[in-house]
C-alpha cells in the first residue's frame, strides 16, 4: 500500500525518459508509486492503471508534465480534503502559442469548485471512481475522456480547483500538431454528442450550421481542422 498512485498515459517506447516521472522522483516526497501505462488510448491507459494501482489517492499526469516542486505533497492535502481536484496548468513562455485561450489549464488564483478536469494534472480519491466508474474507454480513446468523466463526477461530488497543485505542459509543439489536436478534439466532440444521443441528423446539421470562419486565422484554422474531425467522426458512423 502506498498513499499516491501517479497514473501516466504514453504513447513513447519502453526506454523513453518520462518527464513527469523523473521530476517528482527528484522531489522529497517518498510515499507514491508511478505506474506507466501504454495500454492503447488514453483512457483505457489510465483505466488500466486504475486497476493496478495500490493507492487510494490517484493522481493523473501526461508523460510530458513537469510538475512543480512539493507536488505530491499538495496533491494529498487537497486529496484529503476534496473527493476530485483540478491543477493548474501552465504552458512555458517559449511554448508555440502560448498566448492560446486553454480556459481549462489555469482557472485563476483562488481556489473554486469547477466542472473542469484538466486530463494533464488532475487527482481523484479512489472512492469516487469506485462509485461513478473510470474513463469510457469504450467511446473515447484520446480527447475529452477527463471532460466526460469530471461530467459524471459532478453529479455526486464537488471537484475543486486547487491553483497550488501545478504542472508546466506545453499544449501543442507546432502549427502541425495544433490542427492535428484540433483535428482529433474534433472527432471526440462528436463521440460524446453520440454518447449523448444525438442523432446523424443533429450531427449533419451540426457541422453545417456552425460558422468555420474565428476572430483570428488561428482560430479559422482550428475550426477548420476541427470541422474535418466531426465530417471523418460522422461518416464513420461508430
Amino acid at each position: 500500500m502506498v498513499e499516491i498512485s501517479v497514473i501516466v498515459p504514453t504513447t513513447l517506447p519502453d526506454d523513453a525518459d518520462v518527464l513527469s516521472a523523473a521530476r517528482l522522483a527528484s522531489d522529497d516526497f517518498e510515499d507514491y508509486e508511478v505506474l506507466i501505462q501504454r495500454e492503447g488510448g488514453a483512457a483505457h491507459a489510465r483505466n488500466v492503471g486504475i486497476e493496478r494501482a495500490r493507492g487510494d489517492k490517484l493522481v493523473f499526469l501526461d508523460d510530458d508534465s513537469i510538475p512543480c516542486a512539493g507536488y505530491l505533497r499538495v496533491a494529498s492535502v487537497a486529496l484529503d480534503a476534496y473527493p476530485a481536484v483540478a491543477g493548474r496548468v501552465f504552458q512555458p513562455d517559449d511554448a508555440p502559442f502560448a498566448d492560446l485561450d486553454l480556459p481549462w489549464y489555469d482557472q485563476g488564483d483562488e481556489s473554486k469548485p469547477t466542472d473542469m478536469l484538466p486530463g494533464c494534472n488532475m487527482a481523484i480519491r479512489r472512492e469516487v471512481l469506485d462509485e461513478v466508474g473510470g474513463f469510457d474507454a469504450e467511446t473515447f480513446g484520446w480527447g475529452h475522456e477527463e471532460s466526460e468523466l469530471a461530467e459524471r463526477i459532478a453529479e455526486a461530488y464537488t471537484i475543486q480547483y486547487v491553483p497550488e497543485l501545478v504542472v508546466e505542459h506545453t499544449y501543442v509543439e507546432s502549427f502541425r500538431h495544433f490542427l492535428r489536436k484540433s483535428y482529433l478534439l474534433g472527432r471526440a466532440d462528436v463521440q460524446w454528442w453520440r454518447l449523448d444521443g444525438k442523432s446523424r441528423y443533429w450531427l449533419v446539421r451540426q457541422w453545417f450550421n456552425t460558422p468555420i470562419r474565428g476572430e483570428s486565422r488561428l482560430e479559422t484554422a482550428r475550426r477548420v481542422a476541427q470541422r474535418a474531425g466531426w465530417f471523418a467522426e460522422i461518416l464513420d458512423g461508430r
